[in-house]
């Protein structure tokens, strides 16, 4: 047997492995992007026996049918994207037994569910009019050499101006020079109810990191898994507990007004550090971090590029254009969010973004729908590249261990850009 066929065999073997043993489907072209009118063959590996299957368009979805050992047609109708649901009933543990498989349908014509709103502006003008128009108070807090890596510095970090609150993280190496290091936001994702100490291998790498507590909380400097044990873990996630739908309808009330106002207090604190270059600004993130990152690069001119990975808060009036809209569901969950919806709709962001921007979907992401990651990727206007992984949910694993995780792409290019080894360029 040579080289390339073992290898081969041995990718499917780790493929069936991360499967847990369930069927495994994907679309026979490698890319799985497909035009309107062709036909999807879904090819099917794996036990199939007592399997059924749906079919999701964004709009439909089919009955359940018996899974078979042979390929799943799908028309592809429209654009958008095709979401295979497999159901093998329960695990032994008593949770669902599911997997997916997922198609492009002519993504870059995918259009928002909304046009953009006359008010956007303006909302957005007073907000940043009023926050600007309150002093800046910092307050930094060495953290203990202990708990970084040799060479690194950090300080816990609290911003205050006006009603708004910023906290979270420094890092950078030790003993750097005056306005010698690029600048990179890291934002977290909406599962996080406290910043770490992430960035760190950014920060090794020459960068001055800064990474946001988007809710405003008092920092702890300790891993995040033993601080999920304390008793001020269970405080804080009660403290914000519903805030992705709590007063939703009313946008001086909704939690993502401040959210969404930290990132700008995280951006002007971290170009006012003496160790930032001045004029290297990257905003980066996943989920509702990549949201963030978006929001940022809309909000702060002096963002020079833009990292968002599986985007959430994307268009939530995606229903209206036949595609499924992303988390947090908004108006699904809050329909009297009709009007104020809009401005918190990243869509509405991406159409203000000038820096390049670098996005990335992932085919089977049930909470961030690519459709509507898309749906915001296809209203910038400015340079953009979007970053396809076929078998990835929302998160760092795929179904194929050949894959790219969606929260893993673009980070050796950034980094690659930030120490001024590659080719991305920002304005």
């Amino acid at each position: 047997m040579n080289k390339i066929a073992f290898s081969g065999i041995l990718m499917m073997l780790l493929g069936r492995l991360v499967s847990a043993e369930l069927p495994y489907l994907r679309a026979e072209r490698a890319s799985a992007v497909y035009k309107a009118g062709e036909i999807i063959n879904f090819r099917v590996t794996g036990p199939v026996s007592g399997a059924t299957y749906t079919v999701c368009d964004g709009v439909k979805t089919s009955a359940p049918a018996p899974l078979a050992d042979k390929p799943v047609a799908v028309k592809a109708e429209k654009p958008g994207f095709i979401l295979v649901t497999v159901n093998c009933g329960k695990k032994q543990d008593g949770k669902p037994a599911v997997t997916y498989a997922g198609a492009a349908v002519e993504p870059e014509k995918i259009v928002p569910g909304t046009p953009d709103p006359a008010d956007f502006d303006e909302f957005w003008r007073k907000e940043l009019t009023e926050l600007r128009s309150k002093p800046m108070q910092t307050k930094e807090t060495p953290v203990p050499a202990k708990c970084l890596p040799e060479g690194l510095a950090a300080y816990s970090v609290t911003i205050t101006r006006g009603d708004v609150t910023a906290t979270g993280f420094v890092t950078f190496p030790a003993g750097a020079d005056r306005r010698s290091l690029p600048g990179l936001l890291t934002f977290l994702g909406a599962s996080k109810v406290n910043a770490e100490l992430a960035g760190t291998f950014c920060a090794a790498n020459g960068l001055l990191v800064f990474n946001l507590n988007f809710h405003g909380l008092e920092n702890y400097p300790v891993p995040l898994a033993d601080f999920r044990k304390t008793p001020e873990f269970l405080a804080a996630k009660r403290k914000v507990a519903g805030y992705r739908h709590k007063f939703a309808d009313d946008p001086h009330k909704y939690a993502m007004r401040k959210i969404f106002l930290r990132t700008v207090l995280a951006a002007d604190y971290l170009m006012q550090k003496k160790e930032f270059n001045g004029k290297d600004l990257v905003s980066y993130g996943g989920s509702l971090g990549g949201c963030q990152a978006l929001v940022c690069a809309a909000l702060v001119p002096q963002v020079t590029a833009c990292v968002s990975q599986a985007t959430a808060m994307c268009d939530h009036y995606g229903a209206k254009a036949g595609h499924l809209p992303g988390w947090p569901e908004l108006l699904r969950n809050v329909p009297k969010a009709e009007k104020s919806a809009a401005c918190f709709d990243v869509v509405n962001f991406a159409r203000r973004v000038k820096c390049p921007v670098y996005m990335a979907v992932g085919f089977i992401d049930t909470t961030c729908p690519p459709a509507s990651t898309y749906a915001a990727y296809n209203a910038i206007k400015s340079p953009k590249k979007m970053m396809h992984t076929v078998t990835s949910g929302h998160g760092g694993k795929c179904l194929d261990p050949k894959d790219t995780g969606v929260f893993q792409c673009w980070r050796r290019e950034i980094l690659r850009e930030l120490t001024g080894n590659g080719k991305i360029q920002g304005r």
